[in-house]
């Protein structure tokens, strides 16, 4: 009797259930990083922001399939890599960062080629172009870290710290391969000026910028004017803007424009200079921002055809870049 009493009071066994394998992700690395060193020590743009990435992850939780070398690459060589530049931008510019790159010197106050620049830059087209070829063939997430950021790069002007524009390039070169649409988020806190001029008129690439209203470059202030083609969108927010401007612009305006009708590719532009200890921004982001950002994003397109590349992002303490990025990459993997 008292074994039936207390059968009776026990719950019946529910089974658990299964818990959804967490997605991996692939990490390419420039690791030829190094090379691009700035003329002081008291500039923004140091090898310390790869480094400092970098640890932070690895001493992390976040569960990273593949840490891949973008020097040891075999699907973009270096000569892929010089290719890819040169459907972006004009011969004379490339020869001009590899020409200065041999000494040393400036393109202004802010842009820099130390010697060796070249072979870095060349390691971090490679290592975009891997991450981007990955989210094409539906293998992402996928994200290449590297410097300087690259989105302010023209056809033929280095600026705003960029030689090479990496975004471009990579994208260029899924293009030719056979991608039939990729479109860009650029969610740095400065317009990515470069991206936007040089695929104003293609009309298989949508790119849409969220960034600072007035800050550097001063362009893309207009979010009525959409190009030639109507593909471009910018999304300035007005100074001191935090989570809840963000993540309006882009869950309201952003990803409608990019994912409908869907890419074969979403390549985010992720700089972390909007975080609010940023010296270069007056944004108030918190680095937990960021990955409900890629939440937005991945409740609405295929995490395996997500590719993400490093732009800015200059405060390397707590609440800075690092754990941005950190933060990024564990979304990627167990997110939406």
């Amino acid at each position: 009797m008292l074994l039936q009493a207390l059968l009776n009071k026990m719950q019946p066994l529910r089974l658990l259930p299964l818990l959804a394998p967490l997605q991996a992700l692939t990490i390419i690395e420039q690791s030829l990083h190094k090379l691009h060193r700035p003329p002081s020590a008291n500039h923004a743009e140091v090898p310390e922001r790869l480094e400092s990435a970098k640890a932070a992850l690895l001493a992390s939780d976040v569960n990273v399939k593949a840490w891949r070398n973008a020097v040891n690459s075999t699907t973009c060589t270096v000569f892929d890599a010089v290719d890819a530049l040169k459907l972006v931008h004009d011969v004379e510019h490339l020869r001009e960062v590899q020409a200065m790159s041999k000494t040393g010197g400036g393109f202004d106050t802010d842009t820099y080629c130390a010697p060796g620049s070249w072979e870095a830059v060349l390691d971090g087209t490679r290592a975009w172009a891997d991450a981007v070829a990955l989210a094409v063939d539906d293998e992402g997430p996928a994200f290449a870290l590297s410097r300087p950021a690259g989105h302010h790069a023209t056809r033929t002007t280095a600026m705003g710290f960029g030689l090479v524009n990496y975004a471009c390039a990579a994208v260029a070169r899924a293009l030719a391969g056979g991608a039939s649409a990729v479109s860009i988020l650029d969610w740095d806190v400065h317009h990515g000026n470069g991206v936007a001029a040089i695929f104003g008129r293609e009309p298989r690439v949508r790119y849409c910028s969220i960034h600072e209203a007035g800050g550097f470059p001063g362009t893309g202030q207009d979010e009525s004017d959409r190009g030639a083609l109507g593909n471009i969108l910018n999304l300035p927010l007005p100074k001191g803007s935090g989570s809840d401007e963000y993540f309006a612009a882009l869950r309201d305006k952003a990803l409608p424009f990019l994912l409908d009708p869907e890419p074969d590719c979403l390549l985010v532009c992720s700089g972390y200079d909007a975080l609010e200890p940023d010296p270069l921004a007056t944004m108030t982001l918190q680095p937990s921002d960021f990955a409900r950002s890629v939440d937005a994003i991945l409740a609405r397109y295929p995490r395996t055809r997500v590719a993400l590349g490093l732009e800015g992002g200059y405060a390397l303490g707590a609440g800075g870049m690092p754990e941005a990025f950190t933060e990024t990459c564990r979304a990627l993997v167990d997110g939406a």
